[in-house]
């Protein structure tokens, strides 16, 4: 689902993008050498519950990824994907520990 001005919710952290490495680990209808494989994104928007991000990998609802910044990890699962120009704009859940 995505988050539009019009409705109620906790506001999202925007922040000047920024980029972000992250792993794929487990996801049907995508690329194989994608998995396992460290590859990047531009955060464009934040909160407690997910993260938004551009990037050229093709990911699906349903896909695992592991973030890692700061030398911290941070697992999520895509909860859509809309394609734009050249990249993906991917909304991820965190999930919980």
């Amino acid at each position: 689902m995505k988050l539009t001005d019009n409705q109620d919710s906790a506001p999202l952290h925007r922040h000047h993008p920024a980029e972000i490495e992250f792993s794929i680990l487990d996801g049907d209808n995508i690329c194989r050498k994608c998995v396992g494989e460290k590859n990047t994104a531009t955060v464009i928007d934040r909160d407690s519950s997910g993260i938004g991000i551009l990037t050229p990998v093709p990911l699906q609802p349903g896909n695992i990824v592991k973030f890692v910044s700061s030398g911290t990890a941070t697992f999520g699962i895509v909860m859509w994907s809309v394609e734009s120009a050249d990249n993906f704009r991917i909304q991820v859940r965190y999930l919980k520990p």
